[in-house]
């Protein structure tokens, strides 16, 4: 076995075994056993610790997720828990509430005051809305320098001529912030040219200059008028009455006085005219009634006496009779409003009540209010403790424009007037914010009636805020109570989850088993909960309980005799109960979830806030949730490092194996050959 022959045979047996380790076979030299199964179970045998950290590993990461989920939850009840207390707070949120929203709607902000006013809206503001006359549809306007004037603001434009969409198209495109123009078909043949102010308001109105007013009087837009205005002058001569005064062209009528303005020739009311002025009537101050004493009757004098003898004899004083005292009535009181009239003829017409003030207040009187003809003004001032004050009386037609006048007015710039309790206000736009604070108005027709306009808490948005804040928490609790519990009643009771967050519960379920980091969470939060809170509605409102908030009834309650949610400490609302709380005690309900006892204008105290200040421990950075994070980070890593160098060890064992196994196989291979060529040089030798 030492020749060329046993030589040869070392050589391919290692050749073999080459083969074998490196995973390919030599023809000639291939296997005939079932080693790659053998070095298979070989390795799977090996490869237990490997499965094993590969397992702990997956835990490490589930707990990570766990909790990152976690931290998510406690961010969200963080911020809930802030919505309730920080400056953002619903209860400070307020809803405006018309009783007629086609008359006024209104919105209010959190610095509105709860509150309930009466509104009638006598008129809405409005501006001038103008239309021509019907022209054909070849109409040409003429060229030249169209001129308006809105209020303050005027519009030059230099038009070349052309068609009314031409003309149009150059208003719109020049003036759009001020004036809108636009043409309308009102038949096959005949079209109407329509222009309008985008302000409202009496001092915003609409006036046509040079081309404009030329090519608007062409059109029929507008018509020259001799009587656009007419202004009543004031003074002693004109005006008939005892106890009045006229001074600087103002008429002031003293208690229980008349006075009467004729209007020489009188005036002929027509369609769009109207009659204001501007009155003021003030309260005189009232002195407290003393009641007279009676009078002390007459004055008898003395009839004397006489002396006898040295001794002096009074006569007996006179008697008179006087009759029981009864003291005079007290002066008569007269409070009468109605102090304006109008007189045609032999017929008055009371105008409106007026109402008290400090300033002068504009009055405007259409003419559907009036009679067809004024012959005189009357003011009756029949009160006792009040004077009245007249000034700046006109008749004119609020169409009117300079010397010309609107020949068909769609509507005329003028403004909103409202009677806010009792009081008349005029305002130039239909949005108004500054009657009462806080709150927007905004009006969308008159009516006879008044309006009733309320300013109370949002409720719903409160609601909103409670139930989310409550929700989370809940959802919290019931996270932390799947994750440290392994019995499937933790599953059972998580009423708040759907079917896909089930199932992830059911991975998690004991997943944290026994921590105590996480059972003190769930034990301080509900102790947060449950203890009482400070407001300054002291034993009537200090814990959730007294405002429908508990682990019994509610929102949340669930059905059977036993309701699992109780039984884990989850809360539950009554919303009925809430609602009449919020409504009856809504300042001391903000102060139960975020109260300044120290007023040093910093909250320090309350449920959202100590739940707030809590979790923040857990979830700020460098947290609890951050160094348990940065630990199981650690334990990935490590044991990422441990199952590297554990493949590697199987690989380098599987090699060994086959390198063994090739060896093996090759030399059994070669003794079979032997034994072979034994057997055969025995058979030639015999």
């Amino acid at each position: 076995m030492h020749g060329p022959k046993s030589r040869c045979f070392i050589i391919l047996l290692l050749v073999a075994s080459i083969g074998h380790s490196q995973g390919f076979s030599i023809p000639g030299v291939s296997s005939k056993y079932d080693s790659g199964d053998t070095i298979e179970k070989l390795v799977e045998a090996e490869s237990i610790p490997l499965a094993r950290m590969e397992q702990e590993r997956q835990t490490y990461r589930k707990q990570k997720r766990a909790w990152l989920s976690l931290n998510q939850r406690m961010t969200t009840v963080r911020k809930t828990a802030g919505n309730l207390y920080g400056f953002q707070n619903p209860f400070n949120n307020r809803i405006a509430n018309s009783s007629d929203k086609s008359i006024l709607a209104a919105t209010a902000d959190r610095t509105a005051v709860e509150d309930e006013v009466s509104i009638q809206v006598k008129r809405v503001a409005g501006a001038d809305r103008f239309v021509s006359k019907s022209l054909p549809k070849d109409y040409k306007a003429p060229a030249g320098t169209y001129r308006f004037r809105v209020g303050e603001e005027e519009i030059r434009i230099n038009f070349r001529g052309g068609t009314l969409k031409e003309l149009a198209d150059a208003i719109n495109g020049k003036a759009g912030d001020f004036l809108e123009a636009s043409v309308v078909s009102d038949s096959k043949t005949t079209q109407v040219f329509l222009i309008e102010s985008k302000k409202t308001g009496a001092r915003n109105s609409l006036i046509l200059y040079d081309q404009a007013a030329a090519f608007a009087e062409e059109a029929g837009i507008i018509e020259r008028s001799l009587e656009a205005s007419r202004s009543i002058q004031l003074s002693r001569h004109s005006v008939e009455g005892s106890e009045i005064t006229v001074s600087d062209e103002t008429l002031t009528l003293n208690p229980v006085s008349e006075a009467k303005i004729p209007l020489r020739p009188p005036h002929t009311m027509k369609a769009n005219m109207v009659l204001s002025l501007e009155v003021r009537v003030q309260r005189l101050p009232e002195e407290a009634y003393q009641e007279p004493t009676p009078p002390p009757g007459p004055a008898i004098p003395s009839v004397g006496g006489i002396d006898f003898e040295g001794i002096g004899v009074e006569s007996a004083r006179s008697r008179t009779v006087l009759p029981a005292w009864e003291p005079p009535e007290p002066p008569e009181r007269v409070d009468d409003l109605k102090i304006l009239f109008v007189q045609e003829g032999d017929s008055v017409t009371a105008l409106p009540p007026l109402q008290d003030s400090e300033q002068f207040v504009p009055l405007q009187f259409e003419a559907s209010q009036l009679p067809p003809r004024i012959d005189s003004l009357i003011a009756r001032n029949r009160n006792t403790h009040r004077i009245v004050e007249i000034r700046n009386i006109r008749i004119y037609d609020k169409t009117a424009r300079g010397d010309y006048r609107a020949v068909n007015p769609l509507s005329s710039a003028e403004d909103a007037v409202i009677v806010m309790n009792g009081i008349e206000i005029t305002r130039e736009s239909n949005e108004i914010d500054d009657l009462l604070p806080g709150v927007n108005i905004t009006l969308h027709g008159s009516g006879d009636q008044p309006v009733s306009l309320s300013v109370s808490r949002d409720l719903e948005s409160i609601k909103e805020g409670l139930f989310n804040f409550i929700g989370y928490y809940n959802q919290l609790l019931m996270h932390i109570d799947i994750l440290t519990r392994q019995d499937e009643g933790a599953l059972e009771a998580a009423v708040f989850l759907d079917d896909d967050e089930k199932e992830q519960a059911e991975e998690d379920l004991g997943l944290f088993r026994g921590n105590t980091t996480l059972m003190q969470l769930k034990s301080r939060l509900q102790r947060i909960m449950m203890d009482p809170h400070p407001t300054d509605g002291g034993r009537h409102l200090s814990l959730l309980a007294q405002i429908g908030i508990s682990t019994s009834g509610g929102r949340f309650q669930t059905s059977g005799l036993v309701d699992r949610t109780r039984l884990r400490g989850y809360l539950q609302i009554d919303e009925d109960k809430l609602e009449e709380s919020v409504n009856r005690m809504g300042d001391w309900i903000k102060q139960l979830f975020g109260y300044d006892s120290d007023n040093d204008l910093a909250i320090d105290s309350g449920a959202a806030y100590q739940i707030d200040k809590y979790l923040k421990a857990y979830v700020e950075v460098g947290g609890i949730v951050s160094s348990r994070m940065a630990v199981l980070d650690n334990s990935i890593a490590r044991k990422d490092r441990e199952i590297e160098r554990y493949n590697e060890h199987l690989e380098d064992y599987e090699a060994a194996l086959r390198i063994k196994f090739g060896a093996m196989e090759g030399a059994l291979n070669n003794l079979e050959k032997s034994s072979q060529a034994i057997e055969n040089l025995n058979r030639r030798n015999d």
